[in-house]
């Protein structure tokens, strides 16, 4: 059983290096899963992994994309069209927290609080 939960895992993370950015939020810090190859459209999948509800947006320059609600323990994907060559960037509003830019290729990485 432990061997199935571990293979399972191992799967759903590597789809999601491949297809999707994954946005880990915790208490005092956010990492992220990102694709290896550039696309125009893309889905980010938003797991909150901290105590409170976090709202926030996905931003491209100064154009709002679309804003996300994730309860604590959950997770939502949002799918995201970016018709430009700018970066998006994922903009936790409530609790604040410094931006995060979505860089494809950078497979993983992890973005600390502000001090």
């Amino acid at each position: 059983m432990i061997l199935l939960t571990l293979m399972m895992s191992y799967f759903s993370i590597a789809s999601v290096t491949s297809e999707s950015f994954m946005i880990q939020i915790k208490n005092q810090s956010i990492s992220v899963v990102a694709p290896s190859k550039p696309q125009k459209r893309f889905a980010v999948i938003v797991e909150n992994q901290s105590l409170t509800t976090q709202v926030a947006k996905f931003s491209c320059l100064s154009e709002n994309l679309k804003f996300v609600t994730v309860l604590p323990g959950k997770s939502e994907t949002v799918e995201i069209e970016n018709s430009s060559d700018k970066l998006v960037s994922f903009i936790p509003l409530s609790p604040a927290f410094q931006d995060v830019r979505l860089e494809f290729g950078k497979k993983t990485y992890e973005i600390p609080t502000k001090d």
